[in-house]
């Protein structure tokens, strides 16, 4: 390994942060983070870049078949888990197909626990939302991790305006359910905006497309503390969604100041959101060490403040203390991740493409006519058998049974996901058993 070496004072060497760089390096490389592919176009952009998979990460997938995600991992390619439903021989289109099998799968958490012996120190999910899937297993997983004390940031690809009116009322179920989800922390993207994105990495060369979620992730990675920070922050004002600002390698001599960097950066949004009714604001920095003591922390705070004074009234800006890096170029990175936005304009977009679909929902008992999602447990058993599986109704109907199941309505409508982990088609039969026997000891009394 190249070590920097000693100067006259004159460069950019500094050796208190070359010591602590030589003391980690020294320090036995484990997982620390957990980062989830959830559907195939997640998966596909990550194995784009495979730098984004480190020794100090746990790659693990999610689709609908396993055979499919290892067809497309390259051949050297250390993954975690793969994890597919092919087995379950249900359908896995809309959102409440997969809901009840994703939550009652233990695969996951149990490989997490067997594989490391410290706690994680949190979880990246990057999940499409537009699919069953993606849909379902997002809000589900925020959960399990919420079970286990482990912070999570989940980035959320919302469906292209041109995708069909199924994909969009998944992805309106899933911003439901994460609204009510206890400790969700959302980054929101939007495919469209994702496809036509254009920007330069550190290095010099093109970004093109989705290929800038990973350019992100990179920098998420490489600060051990982001998402605990961004969770403590989202947990504190109970703000759970959010967007990005990207600024992606800028030359400051180019540019001259942090603001005219955003000002483009606001040319190339990640997602469309009204940007004017934002209240919170978490900046994640990458720069040259060179440019340490040329623009100190306390006027990048000034910069971004002013910036943001003329644009919308934050209750909360937190400056993250920024990545330093060895580069001998002066290319600034930065997101900033926005959040507090009226969500309304997005919901209501989803809403109208998916108006059909939503009705048929609610007549089935999914979710009521304000898109909560809804859960039907038996009365008798509230802990954890509460989940009704799809087979429910045609055994009732098969065995003339008609068990009142009363219907539970919950603002945190995912928060008793941890409660019905175990439950099975045979734990259910074994109530509607005991409803039949108990007939039939009427009948005879009778």
């Amino acid at each position: 390994m190249h070590e920097p070496r000693m100067n006259d004072g004159k460069g950019t060497f500094n050796v208190i942060a070359s010591v602590e760089k030589h003391i980690q390096g020294l320090i036995p490389l484990r997982p620390k983070q957990a980062i989830i592919g959830i559907g195939e176009y997640p998966i596909k952009t990550l194995l784009k870049s495979p730098r984004i998979h480190k020794e100090c990460t746990l790659p693990i997938f999610i689709e609908r078949s396993s055979d499919d995600i290892y067809k497309w991992i390259p051949k050297g390619y250390d993954i975690h888990l793969v994890l597919g439903f092919e087995g379950s021989n249900k359908d896995t289109h809309f959102w409440y197909d997969v809901l009840p099998l994703i939550t009652k799968d233990t695969t996951l958490m149990e490989s997490l626990k067997k594989t490391t012996t410290e706690k994680l120190q949190g979880a990246i999910i990057f999940s499409s939302i537009w699919d069953g899937i993606g849909s379902a297993s997002l809000p589900t997983l925020i959960n399990k991790f919420r079970a286990q004390n482990i912070d999570s940031l989940s980035i959320a690809i919302l469906p292209s305006k041109v995708q069909p009116s199924d994909a969009h009322f998944n992805a309106y179920a899933t911003l439901q359910m994460c609204q009510n989800t206890d400790s969700a922390t959302v980054l929101l993207l939007g495919r469209d905006q994702l496809e036509s994105y254009e920007g330069v990495d550190r290095k010099g060369a093109q970004i093109k497309g989705n290929v800038v979620v990973n350019y992100l992730l990179d920098m998420f990675l490489s600060k051990n503390s982001l998402v605990q920070e961004i969770a403590e922050l989202s947990r504190t004002f109970d703000i759970k969604m959010f967007s990005a600002i990207a600024v992606t390698a800028a030359s400051y001599r180019v540019y001259g100041s942090l603001e005219n960097m955003l000002n483009t950066a606001l040319l190339k949004p990640l997602l469309s959101f009204d940007l004017s009714s934002a209240s919170l604001l978490y900046v994640l920095l990458r720069i040259p060490l060179s440019l340490r003591d040329k623009i100190p922390r306390a006027e990048i705070e000034l910069s971004i403040t002013n910036w943001f004074k003329e644009k919308t009234s934050l209750q909360s800006i937190h400056i993250s203390e920024p990545i330093y890096t060895e580069d001998m170029n002066d290319r600034i990175d930065a997101v900033l991740f926005v959040g507090g936005f009226d969500m309304s304009e997005i919901l209501t977009g989803l809403e109208k493409k998916t108006k059909a679909l939503k009705i048929k929902a609610v007549e089935k008992g999914y979710m009521t006519e304000d898109g909560q999602v809804q859960f039907k447990v038996e009365e008798e058993e509230r802990s954890s058998e509460s989940l009704i599986p799809p087979e429910l109704p045609l055994m009732m109907e098969d065995e003339k049974i008609t068990p009142e199941i009363p219907t539970v309505k919950t603002t945190t409508a995912l928060n008793s996901f941890e409660n019905i982990e175990e439950t099975t088609v045979e734990s259910t039969q074994k109530v509607l058993k005991k409803k039949k026997n108990k007939r039939k000891i009427d009948k005879k009394r009778k």
